[in-house]
C-alpha cells in the first residue's frame, strides 16, 4: 500500500511539475510574440524564429534574427544581431541568463549625423536580475575576445571585456557601476592626434564608481542635463589604469560645472606621468617650456615617491590639474 501511495506522490508531483513548466513556457512565448507585434513608429522589435526548450528544470529561449530599431525627434537607434539565447530556472523567475556570443550590429544617429559599429566576439554571456516589481537590478554583461569595428576599420580589440550595473541599496536614485578591460588594443584610425606616437596598448582598465543623482525620467530629451541640475555626481571608488609605461590609481569624486564641463577632485598616484606631460604638450594645453617647469617640479615628488608620483588632480574651470600643472581642457560632455 505504502508503495502505490509513494507511486501516486511521485506522479502527481511530476505532473504538477510538468504542467507548471508548460505553463511558464506558454508564458514566456506569449510575453515575446506580444513584444514583436506591438510596434509603433517610434519602435520596433523582430525576429526570424522562436523555439522554447529546457524541460525539465529550465526555461530555454533561443531567438533568431532578432532586430531593435528605436527613433525619436532627437535620432534613432538600431540594433541586430543572429541569435540569441536566454535560459532561466523556475525556481528564480527574475533571473535570466543571455548568450550574446556571435556578431553584434549597431546603428545610432543624431542631429542628422549617422554612426555604426559591429561588435565581434568569442564569447558574451549576461546575467540580468530584476526585482519583485520588474524594474532591473542587477546586470552583467563579460565578453571574452572583443572587436569593434566601426567604418574607418578596427576600433578597439581587446582579450576580455566586463560591464556591471547595479542599483544601489538603499538608494532609488544610485547605481554602482564598474568598467574592467584587459588587454585593450585601440585602433590607429580612432587614434586622437594629442595621442599619436604613444602605445595603443590598453593592459588593464579598472574603474568602480557609484553614479548618484540619476533622474527619475530618463526619457528626458537631455538627461544628463537633468543628471547635472538634480546634483548628481560620479563617486569614482577605484580607477586603474595600466597603459604602455604608464600607471595610474584615483579616488574621488567627479559632476558637472554650469556649463557641463568636467569638475571635480582626485587623489592619485603615477608612475610615468612624463607621458601625461607629453599628451599635454600634443594637445596644446602646455607649452613646451611648460612641460620642461612641469617636469622638473613633478619629477621630483615623484623621485621623493620612489617614483610614484602622489598628487591631486582637480578638474576645475574647464582644465584638468595634475598638482600645479594644467595638462588638459575639458570640453562640455552635452548641450546646455
Amino acid at each position: 500500500m505504502r508503495y502505490f501511495i509513494l507511486t501516486g506522490v511521485v506522479i502527481a508531483v511530476a505532473a504538477a511539475w510538468t504542467g507548471a513548466w508548460f505553463y511558464v513556457a506558454d508564458q514566456v512565448r506569449y510575453e515575446i510574440r506580444t513584444a514583436a507585434s506591438q510596434n509603433t513608429p517610434s519602435r520596433e522589435v523582430r525576429y526570424r524564429g522562436l523555439e522554447i526548450g529546457g524541460y525539465p528544470f529550465r526555461i530555454k529561449v533561443d531567438i533568431t534574427g532578432p532586430r531593435i530599431a528605436l527613433s525619436g525627434n532627437q535620432g534613432g537607434f538600431r540594433w541586430a544581431t543572429d541569435k540569441v539565447g536566454a535560459v532561466r530556472h523556475l525556481w528564480q523567475p527574475r533571473h535570466v541568463l543571455l548568450d550574446l556570443t556571435g556578431q553584434h550590429h549597431f546603428e545610432w544617429s543624431r542631429g542628422g549625423s549617422a554612426r555604426a559599429l559591429t561588435l565581434h566576439n568569442a564569447q558574451a554571456m549576461a546575467s540580468i536580475e530584476t526585482a519583485a516589481g520588474g524594474q532591473l537590478d542587477r546586470l552583467s554583461v563579460d565578453i571574452e575576445a572583443p572587436s569593434l569595428r566601426g567604418d574607418g576599420g578596427i576600433a578597439l580589440l581587446g582579450k576580455r571585456l566586463q560591464v556591471h550595473i547595479r542599483l544601489t541599496p538603499d538608494a532609488v536614485d544610485s547605481v554602482d557601476f564598474a568598467l574592467r578591460g584587459d588587454g585593450l588594443d585601440i585602433g590607429a584610425g580612432v587614434v586622437p592626434p594629442m595621442l599619436m606616437g604613444m602605445a595603443r596598448n590598453i593592459s588593464l582598465l579598472d574603474i568602480r564608481t557609484t553614479v548618484t543623482g540619476l533622474p527619475q525620467d530618463t526619457l528626458a530629451a537631455t538627461p544628463i542635463a537633468a543628471w547635472r541640475n538634480g546634483g548628481g555626481t560620479v563617486e569614482v571608488r577605484q580607477f586603474r589604469l595600466l597603459w604602455g609605461d604608464m600607471e595610474i590609481t584615483a579616488t574621488g569624486s567627479l559632476a558637472l560645472d554650469d556649463r557641463m564641463r568636467p569638475i571635480g577632485a582626485l587623489t592619485a598616484k603615477i608612475r610615468g606621468h612624463d607621458q601625461l606631460l607629453d599628451i599635454a604638450v600634443r594637445s596644446g594645453a602646455m607649452s613646451g617650456n611648460g612641460r620642461i617647469a612641469a617636469g622638473a617640479v613633478l619629477g621630483l615628488l615623484a623621485a621623493a615617491g620612489g617614483g610614484v608620483l602622489s598628487v591631486p588632480v582637480r578638474l576645475q574651470d574647464g582644465q584638468l590639474f595634475l598638482g600645479p600643472a594644467a595638462v588638459a581642457r575639458l570640453a562640455p560632455l552635452a548641450p546646455r
